[in-house]
């Protein structure tokens, strides 16, 4: 690194990795800050290194690959208002509006790193969190199909003050749930459940699932069937070129999408029932 040469916007390295539709490899994304900035390999290596020193970057290994990733191991803002945190304690950098999550991390889905649980974080916080017109009424409970980690019923939940009933049939996802939800305090709010959702269940203010589009198609009945009429849906887990099917199921339950974003050709909606 020349002594002229500046160390280049962090915002914007980090953007790199994020805007990324695959893992970047360390000399991957050096080459990648370098092409970026028009700056000297030193330069870049030293911009690397001092994220990871920072702990806002970490290197993970995956079979015999290293990547670099974002690093869930400190507290990590994931939308305008929910902060992912390890725990034990809370950040101390916590805004009045900010909410924080402990997540414990495991190996079920749902530590916060892949797109899909972003876009249902962002997805909740734009529903629940931000006062509007949207909402004809308050938002009293909420169901999460396939809870993995709860970090999206501990999202629902906290955001509005609600109830969630949380869906879940793996054994280590149950696990891991049971144990995020008592660190967070939600025991009496975040109801865990070891079985898939019934269809003749009660009615929900938002629905929240995030999986395989196959799996969605099936469950698009039920879940139009379980929404209050004033309800919203809040899905993701599809591909970008797997919207038009995914609109045409729950378009065939006439919900309509009022909301939707995409990250790494990951895809997220909100969709209310179209008398909404």
């Amino acid at each position: 690194m020349t002594r002229s040469e500046t160390l280049p916007d962090t915002e914007k390295v980090l953007s790199i990795l994020s805007d990324s539709l695959v893992k970047l490899t360390p000399q991957a994304y050096i080459k990648a800050i370098q092409s970026c900035f028009g700056i000297s390999s030193r330069a870049a290596r030293k911009t690397l290194q001092q994220l990871v020193e920072e702990q806002q970057l970490c290197y993970q290994y995956h079979f015999g690959n290293t990547t670099v990733e974002f690093n869930f191991q400190r507290p990590v803002r994931v939308s305008d208002h929910f902060v992912l945190t390890p725990g034990p304690g809370l950040p101390a950098d916590l805004g009045p509006d900010d909410i924080p999550i402990i997540i414990e991390t495991g190996i079920s889905f749902g530590s916060g790193q892949h797109p899909t649980t972003q876009l249902c974080l962002e997805a909740i916080d734009y529903w629940c969190c931000k006062p509007s017109k949207k909402q004809p009424k308050a938002i009293l409970n909420a169901a999460d199909i396939g809870t993995g980690s709860g970090v999206l019923s501990l999202a629902l939940s906290k955001a509005a003050n609600m109830n969630c009933d949380a869906f879940e049939i793996d054994p280590v996802s149950i696990h891991e749930a049971r144990k995020n939800i008592a660190k967070n305090g939600m025991t009496d709010k975040v109801h865990l459940f070891e079985t898939v959702m019934d269809p003749m269940g009660k009615e929900y203010d938002v629905i929240c699932a995030n999986l395989r589009l196959p799996t969605l198609r099936q469950l698009s009945e039920m879940i139009a069937t379980c929404l209050a009429r004033t309800g919203a849906a809040i899905l993701s887990g599809f591909r970008e070129e797997e919207i038009p099917a995914l609109l045409s199921s729950f378009g065939t339950q006439r919900m309509k999408p009022v909301w939707q974003k995409t990250r790494k050709n990951w895809s997220a909606f909100v969709l209310v029932p179209e008398t909404c």
